[in-house]
């Protein structure tokens, strides 16, 4: 578990959903990984919270309009961030095309936790 001493090896990771339950335990394994979970502020446009807070990674949730979309993935990506999608098995929106076509990751919740983590990890890796 890092300390407040690790602060500079603590990467910003911006969680995007609607679903205040999903955002609490993304930032919950997030916080485990050893990184900074920051989240929207009430009333934020999602690109002006990926302006204030830089993120390395944005965990987008499928079910956000503004956020799971071209318009928020293209400009996050020429940030230098990377991008991981989550959704949950009973999501209706179809994402198959658009990961395909900006070569995304999604994974599905729940997830086992060590699985998310080291998805996590994976893309903050690279």
């Amino acid at each position: 578990m890092p300390t407040p001493d690790d602060d500079a090896t603590r990467l910003a990771v911006l969680i995007i959903s609607h679903d205040p339950l999903a955002s609490a335990l993304l930032g919950a394994a997030v916080e485990i990984a050893g990184h900074a979970p920051h989240f929207p502020q009430d009333g934020e446009r999602v690109r002006v919270s990926l302006l204030r807070v830089r993120p390395r990674l944005v965990l987008v949730d499928c079910e956000h309009d503004e956020a799971c979309s071209e318009s928020f993935v293209g400009p996050s990506l020429m940030t230098g961030a990377r991008i991981l999608l989550f959704r949950s098995s009973r999501s209706r929106v179809p994402v198959k095309d658009f990961v395909s076509r900006l070569g995304l990751r999604t994974v599905e919740l729940p997830s086992d936790s060590a699985f998310l983590m080291q998805q996590i990890r994976d893309s903050l890796a690279h």
